[in-house]
Parts: C-alpha cells; structure tokens; sequence
C-alpha cells in the first residue's frame, strides 16, 4: 500500500535533496513547487489507507494487492501515475526479485 507524499512529516528527512529535486519537487531557487504542496496529504489523509487496509472487509480472502487512496489500486496504464504500474506485474522480475530476497537474507520461502 502506498499512503501518498504527506505533508507535516519528517518521513523525508534522511533522503537527499537531489532526489526531490530529480522528482521535479522544488523549483529554481530550491522552494517546494506550489502544486506539490497543493498535492500532499495531511497525516490523517495518510494514514487512512493504512487504517483501511487493516479493518476493511472487502479484503477478507484475498492477497497481493496494492492499495492507495483507500481502495485497492486499479492496473495504471500510464506510466509513473497512480495506479499499479506495468512494471511490478512482469513475471521475470518477480521471479528475480524473489530469489534476490531468498540469497540476501538467507532463507527459503516455501510457497504453497
């Protein structure tokens, strides 16, 4: 689940500046861009996803999906919008991602 840019928050304060700045965040002179503040979320706004993916119903019985926004993320067909991104449904990366996971902590995960 994704909660979304939060405003009000040190949830940033160890990443680098040239990261945001690479995400386009601040403008010229290093000021967050107006439409970026606009676009962030309270710290309520924020966790509510997290709160409604603990209690809600409608995931009783079913696993592996993403959730934004308070609802479960629909397949995003554009790139870099929200959404579920092509990339994270390709078969050959989780396959790669999963034995990665498996060499670096050093465990086998039994799926059954």
């Amino acid at each position: 689940m994704h909660p979304c840019s939060i405003g009000g928050t040190e949830l940033g304060r160890e990443a680098p500046v040239e990261l945001f700045q690479k995400m386009g965040f601040p403008d010229e002179q290093g000021n967050m861009r107006p439409e970026v503040l606009a676009a962030l979320k309270t710290i309520p706004q924020g966790a509510a996803t997290t709160v409604w993916a603990a209690t809600s119903h409608q995931l009783d019985d079913i696993g592996g999906v993403y959730c934004e926004d308070g609802n479960i993320a629909s397949i995003d067909v554009i790139p870099h919008q929200r959404g579920v991104q092509p990339y994270s449904l390709d078969e050959h990366s989780a396959k790669r991602l999963w034995v990665l996971a498996e060499q670096l902590t050093g465990l086998q995960f039994v799926v059954e």
